[in-house]
């Protein structure tokens, strides 16, 4: 009777033949690893590669583009003689009234305009100048004129030149420096109580909801509203609301 041993018991050959398999499973197993990382590193050497090269197409146009839009100063004569002509130029502009840099924040405008200033003596009209007329003025910019213009027309118009201060960066240095250029020419608009709808009289920059709001309810209750001194008897408006008003509104 065969034991269990029996089916583990093997020649000498037999053992020598299995060890050298096992050897052999183990070497392609690790060879198998060896390749695959071998593979792995090509890959990445290879998209590497593609980036470098990538870049250094993207380095070599950058220069062309550099040499193309400023001109190569050779030595350091070239160089300062450049610089000093540069920095000449811009104090001549700035000289003559212009600016080099966009500065929102300054009182006396901003971006370099190109508009011929006007002399001193000369004048623009308050209400029938355009954003290039008031670019004329010396301290005026491309952001002053747009404001200027924006305000006045949800105003209707300029009734006095005192009425630029309430234009948003205009301070009392600036006002002071570009009053000597503007004329009033009376060429406002009135605006009608008792006919414009509600959005239409909220959309005045003396008007708030609450005034809007009482005008209405006193158009709703009287049917029209006959003068400002109605006005002046609600709460809703001061004296000084009054004042501001009284050349815009029409009964």
């Amino acid at each position: 009777m065969m034991s269990w041993k029996d089916f583990f018991y093997y020649h000498r050959m037999e053992r020598v033949a299995i060890i050298l398999l096992l050897i052999l499973i183990v070497l392609t197993i690790v060879m198998n690893e060896i390749l695959k990382k071998k593979n792995n590193e090509n890959s990445v050497l290879i998209r590497n590669d593609s980036l470098v090269e990538e870049f250094d197409q993207f380095h070599r146009l950058l220069k062309d583009r550099e040499s193309v839009a400023y001109p190569t100063i050779e030595n350091e004569s070239n160089r300062q003689y450049y610089v000093g002509n540069r920095r000449n130029n811009e104090r001549r502009l700035k000289s003559d009234g212009f600016s080099t840099h966009s500065d929102k924040n300054s009182s006396f405008g901003n971006s370099f305009s190109g508009s011929i200033k006007l002399a001193e003596g000369e004048t623009i009209l308050l209400n029938e100048s355009d954003t290039t007329d008031w670019k004329k003025i010396p301290g005026i910019g491309s952001t002053y004129a747009s404001r200027i213009v924006k305000y006045r027309d949800l105003l209707g118009g300029f009734v006095t030149v005192d009425q630029l201060r309430e234009v948003y960066g205009i301070d009392d240095e600036l006002f002071a420096k570009i009053y000597p250029y503007l004329k009033a020419d009376g060429k406002y608009t009135k605006i009608a109580v008792n006919t414009l709808e509600f959005k239409e009289l909220l959309r005045h920059p003396y008007l708030n909801y609450k005034q809007v709001k009482a005008i209405f309810d006193l158009r709703r209750r009287k049917g029209n509203v006959s003068s400002i001194n109605e006005l002046a008897m609600l709460n809703e408006f001061t004296a000084e609301d009054i004042e501001r008003l009284n050349p815009y509104l029409e009964f």
